[in-house]
């Protein structure tokens, strides 16, 4: 009788022992699959020359920004004749050359006076909506071109607009 509970514990065993195995390597399989793709991943990674670099600027027409200087925030009065509405604006503009930022600096009171005057003249209405702000930013970048004697303005960025 002994012999035959010895026996019956025998195949418990070797079947736990394989399904132990099976586990240990279904985990090493998981673990060398997942090495294998982060190795593949990460040394994708690797930088290109700067002669394709040119290349893909060029194909896509894609530049580097420029340089973006920030204005002081403006505070002032809108041309509502209902009801008296402020407008606080801040502005960031991008020129299109590095070069251009000390001109730029030169050129600061006369660029606030240029868009002090055209802001206050808009009315809220027209800064309330989506084409109305985008009106607005070609406008200031029409202005602050005319102002500046060398560079030009690229972009204008509203980074706070508030009408109370």
């Amino acid at each position: 009788m002994a012999e035959e509970g010895d026996k019956g514990e025998a195949p418990v065993k070797a079947g736990a022992g394989k399904k132990m195995l099976l586990i240990i390597i279904a985990g090493v399989l998981l673990l060398g699959g997942g090495g294998g793709a982060a190795w593949y991943f990460m040394s994708g990674q690797e930088e290109k020359p700067a002669e394709h670099d040119e290349h893909a600027k060029v194909e896509t027409g894609h530049e580097e920004p420029g340089p973006v200087m920030e204005l002081e925030p403006f505070l002032l009065n809108l041309a509502d004749r209902e009801e008296l509405r402020f407008l606080k604006v801040s502005i960031k503009l991008e020129l299109d050359r590095p070069e251009e930022k000390t001109d730029f600096q030169h050129k600061i009171p006369a660029i606030r006076d240029a868009l002090l005057v055209l802001l206050s003249s808009k009315e809220s209405q027209l800064l309330r909506t989506v084409n109305g702000k985008r009106r607005v930013r070609e406008e200031i970048m029409t202005r602050v071109n005319g102002v500046m004697s060398k560079g030009r303005v690229a972009n204008v960025y509203f980074t706070d607009f508030i009408i109370q």
